[in-house]
């Protein structure tokens, strides 16, 4: 005969589909509970990532010279707060980006032109250029029919890329 018992937990109930539980098989189905809901907790932790982190150049080449002196990659990869991959890959394919990584420019061809107009327009007005001018130039030059809008984030990017400094006058030379 089997008895049964009620299996209580005040705080959090361990199961809440059995209010009975067989005295025979409590543990095994407790510890069963337990590990499906361990597992879980890791599929969650699984698909939850942080943020990308990006490492200097200067980090990248120092820990490729501690490995050149015979320092453990998982030592340097705990002493930096590097995840070993990241370490391996280094090794692998060196410190630098790949060619050719990161976002096409729509038309190329189009930018270079504005570039160019920028400076032009700097040295002749010795005045400064504004972004939404850059904004308003690119709507021009762009070619007909290219879905292209001349947001804040290109405009921003463009000035970076072609190193127009916003703050300083370029004088005439």
């Amino acid at each position: 005969m089997i008895t049964l018992h009620f299996f209580y937990n005040m705080e959090k109930p361990i199961c809440e589909k059995f209010q009975l539980i067989p005295v025979k098989f409590r543990k095994n189905l407790c510890q069963r509970v337990r590990d499906i809901k361990a597992k879980q907790q890791r599929k969650k932790k699984k698909k939850e990532r942080g943020k990308y982190r990006s490492y200097s150049l200067s980090l990248k080449i120092c820990a490729l010279k501690w490995i050149e002196e015979g320092i453990d990659e998982r030592t340097i990869s705990d002493k930096l707060d590097i995840p070993l991959k990241n370490i391996r890959r280094w090794k692998k394919q060196g410190p630098f980006r790949k060619q050719g990584c990161g976002r096409k420019s729509i038309d190329l061809e189009m930018e270079q032109k504005l570039a160019a107009w920028c400076h032009e327009t700097i040295r002749n007005t010795n005045k400064r250029v504004s972004r939404a001018m850059i904004q308003t130039q690119a709507l021009k030059m762009i070619k007909q029919g290219v879905d292209f809008k001349a947001s804040k984030g290109w405009t921003d990017k463009f000035v970076r890329k072609y190193k127009l400094i916003r703050n300083k006058r370029i004088s005439k030379s």
